[in-house]
């Protein structure tokens, strides 16, 4: 026997009725009444230290350049004298106190000046130069550069911190003007007559120049 009409009609609105109740089921479980949490790490960000030195308690380094003329790095000399004679002269000294005043640990050499800075003179045969610092355990016993004329060859040395461990890594955060600690030592330059100078009478009048150059990277 066939299906009414009417009965036709109740099974589509039926179905239509199912399909809806289901649309909204979907939705009302998965998507308008879903839970959320959340959580976010805000602000991150990354910045530079600083690579800075003092030398002495003034003059401070010159970043990424070699100073070469008055300014920025160009720092005063630690031995000046004039009129020296054989009869009395026996040698002169003076200090440098060098520390690591930027941020990061970092490490330094020394080195004869370069350019116009090289030994420069008739007197630089008959003078020579010793250069120590303030350390006296191992691994270093205070020389930097043994006494040498100043017409001789002075290679680049690492300097070491006066760390109660001397350190050639020396740490950041060292105050202008200090010559001690893991962030600073003092070094003594110590000019003096060579062999030759008393009996060399082309000394006369003559005199000898250079400059010394400290060196800092971040290590």
């Amino acid at each position: 026997m066939g299906v009414s009409r009417k009965a036709k009609r109740s099974l589509r609105v039926a179905v239509v009725l199912g399909a809806v109740m289901a649309s909204t089921g979907l939705i009302g479980w998965g998507g308008l009444a879903a839970w959320n949490a959340y959580t976010e790490d805000a602000g991150n960000s990354v910045a530079a230290g600083t690579l800075s030195h003092s030398n002495g308690s003034s003059c401070v380094s010159l970043l990424g350049v070699i100073p070469t003329t008055t300014g920025t790095g160009w720092c005063a000399a630690a031995v000046t004298i004039s009129g020296v004679d054989p009869a009395n002269w026996t040698g002169t000294t003076g200090t440098i106190k060098i520390a690591d005043t930027g941020s990061l640990k970092s490490t330094f050499t020394l080195s004869m000046g370069t350019g116009a800075q090289a030994p420069t003179g008739g007197l630089c045969a008959d003078v020579t130069l010793k250069v120590t610092d303030l350390n006296t355990v191992a691994p270093d016993t205070g020389t930097v550069w043994a006494t040498t004329a100043l017409t001789g060859s002075f290679t680049a040395t690492s300097l070491y911190s006066n760390a109660t461990t001397p350190s050639l890594g020396w740490t950041g955060g060292g105050a202008a003007g200090s010559g001690t600690g893991a962030s600073a030592n003092t070094f003594t330059v110590a000019l003096a007559p060579g062999a030759g100078f008393a009996n060399d009478g082309t000394d006369e009048g003559t005199s000898c120049s250079f400059g010394l150059l400290f060196s800092q990277t971040a290590a």
